[in-house]
């Protein structure tokens, strides 16, 4: 067993199993997207949705399913989600849909979507699979939060500088104009290579912690020795 399908079976988790700081899929879209927290949010509620409903849709379809052509099935399922939310994006929330532009139509081809339809959804009733599905998603959106606030903070100095973007867009707009664009500090967060450099430093330090973690729970683990007391003749 290749180390990609162990940590795709082990239980979802936000921390322990989280999909990009573990596993280490959907990296394209969360690097390209992390300059700004507003981004990081946009997509990552976006993927989490998408996984939620093609999840419990695979899992409640799982008995017709025809086995060799569940992943076209898969891409189907996800790619219909995928264009509703496309739509809705550009009607309601435009500002924000064109910065994250060809990333949304992408959510259909996200390997940590399709892995969990794969490993988990096919094989387990609805209910399981939404707790599954719910977990992903906000270890999901929790990595591609973490990103986008290091690169935003590094970037500009501040957070939510565009916070307008999560409005409607008829009001998003009004504010847009309101608002002067914020300040640059460094151009460094801006480029591909400082989201590689941050990518690893976040998983550099979750491994620190659990290696931490690991020591404290094995030295609690170990019984002291007790000295033995022996009385009478040898």
């Amino acid at each position: 067993m290749s180390e990609l399908q162990f940590n795709s079976s082990r239980a979802s988790s936000p921390w322990t199993n989280n999909p990009v700081l573990v596993q280490l899929l959907g990296l394209s879209p969360v690097l390209a997207i992390s300059t700004t927290l507003v981004n990081g949010l946009g997509l990552g509620i976006s993927t989490a949705l998408v996984m939620l409903l093609s999840s419990v849709t695979v899992s409640t379809l799982r008995t017709k399913i025809n086995q060799r052509w569940r992943f076209t099935w898969y891409l189907l399922i996800t790619a219909s989600y995928t264009t509703v939310l496309d739509s809705l994006l550009q009607w309601f929330y435009s500002p924000l849909h064109r910065e994250l532009g060809i990333y949304i139509p992408l959510i259909c081809c996200n390997f940590a979507v399709l892995i969990r339809l794969e490993v988990h959804a096919i094989n387990h009733h609805w209910r399981s699979t939404l707790k599954d599905a719910a977990l992903t998603g906000s270890g999901f959106i929790v990595a591609i939060v973490a990103l986008s606030s290091l690169r935003e903070f590094i970037g500009s100095g501040a957070l939510m500088a565009d916070w307008q973007l999560l409005l409607p867009a008829y009001r998003a707009a009004a504010v847009i104009s309101e608002n002067s664009s914020a300040s640059e500090v460094s151009d460094f967060a801006s480029l591909l290579p400082a989201a590689f450099i941050l990518l690893g430093l976040l998983i550099a330090g979750k491994n620190l912690i659990d290696n931490k973690l690991k020591e404290n729970t094995t030295a609690t683990d170990i019984e002291p020795i007790q000295r033995a007391r022996v009385t009478g003749k040898l």
